[in-house]
């Protein structure tokens, strides 16, 4: 092999290499819209009787950098995202599986007692799974 073609393979090598990383940093991206959603849900989850205004203002005030890097920053355009996500987007809480729009989400969490209800929900789903997740090995 020549000087000239170790240095061109050390070059596809190197490209690869280059190749892989940029691919790797892909899949690594947040998920700013993701992390929104998450975000609307626990306002929702912390603050029973929220209406959609309310919402807008808290999502605004206690997450702006989520807003900003998954919306942008324009009020007016801001603004009639997060109403349209309001209405239209489905949040799935991940301890139990339940899916739905955040304004159906406001009327599950519309007083003290019914988020204590919820909890109380995810606390026995959870419970459940651990229980079949330390039965399944025996069988």
């Amino acid at each position: 092999m020549t000087d000239e073609e170790r240095e061109l393979r050390k070059l596809q090598m190197l490209m690869n290499a280059i190749g892989t990383l940029d691919q790797d940093n892909e899949d690594d991206e947040p998920d700013f819209y993701g992390e929104l959603k998450q975000a609307g849900w626990n306002i929702l989850h912390e603050n029973p009787g929220t209406d959609c205004g309310d919402w807008i203002s808290m999502l605004m005030e206690q997450y702006p950098l989520e807003v900003v890097d998954a919306i942008g920053s324009h009020p007016a355009e801001t603004y009639a995202s997060l109403e349209d996500m309001w209405d239209t987007e489905d949040y799935e809480d991940a301890d139990t599986g339940e899916c739905h729009s955040f304004k159906e989400w406001a009327e599950y969490f519309a007083t003290d007692r019914s988020i204590e209800l919820y909890d109380m929900l995810t606390e026995a789903k959870r419970k459940i799974s651990q229980l079949e997740a330390s039965k399944s090995p025996r069988q």
